[in-house]
């Protein structure tokens, strides 16, 4: 029996020992050995690494005072119709203004669809700078047009980037608390700008966790 997509798309940045981009100040993730294959019969490791590492969602907590943890947010947020904005050539630092947004929106033929039950990416193509100065470089989404994206009734946004912001954080502290869950660090956008696809992105579920890493994928219609 054939599936009822065509295609899968990798979304996710590996995480690996000692070697991935991380916010600054944040430490790597460090994998050490458990048991080995050969002497106990079976291999396994034990990973430190913080919740906001690689590709991961930020839930509402982490920003929000008594919001909800990454294992209580309803599925319904993690995967939805998805649609990407291109925003790659930008400069960097460019401020994502509600007119930017809707202008994206249009030039994807889905302005008058995207609302519940939509996952909405900014492809900014900074994953690619990870391990370069640029890295943090990357376009901001302003509040003005976080307000627009939650009055349309998203489920989430992503973005190509370390997050869609920098300090103080407006866009993180206008999403989470209207439970518009952000995925960062996501991967391979490029390779769904102008395409139909499903957005899968569940979470591990730690408990209480602020965020959870993920390997999300697009399913190509």
């Amino acid at each position: 029996m054939s599936l009822p997509f065509r295609k899968i798309v990798d979304l996710a940045v590996p995480m690996t020992h000692m070697n991935t981009p991380v916010y600054p100040g944040y430490p790597q993730p460090l994998r050490t050995t458990f048991s080995t294959l050969r002497d106990n019969g079976y291999g396994s490791y034990v990973w430190t690494f913080v919740e906001h590492t690689s590709t991961h969602v930020d839930a509402p907590i982490h920003m929000v005072e008594g919001g909800l943890p990454v294992e209580k947010m309803p599925l319904t947020h993690y995967i939805g119709h998805g649609v990407v904005l291109d925003f790659s050539k930008k400069p960097k630092r460019f401020q994502i203004r509600k007119v930017d947004v809707e202008k994206a929106l249009k030039a994807t033929g889905h302005a008058r669809e995207v609302g519940k039950g939509w996952i909405v990416l900014f492809h900014l193509n900074y994953t690619s700078k990870g391990s370069t100065p640029e890295w943090m470089e990357h376009p901001d989404i302003t509040r003005e047009a976080a307000e627009y994206l939650i009055g349309l009734g998203i489920e989430a946004v992503g973005i190509d980037a370390p997050g869609p912001d920098h300090a103080p954080f407006e866009a993180h502290k206008t999403f989470l608390p209207k439970q518009v869950v952000i995925f960062e660090n996501l991967n391979n956008l490029d390779k769904l700008v102008g395409k139909e696809f499903i957005f899968v992105g569940t979470p591990i579920a730690l408990a209480g966790g602020t965020a959870g890493i993920t390997r999300p994928v697009a399913l190509l219609m």
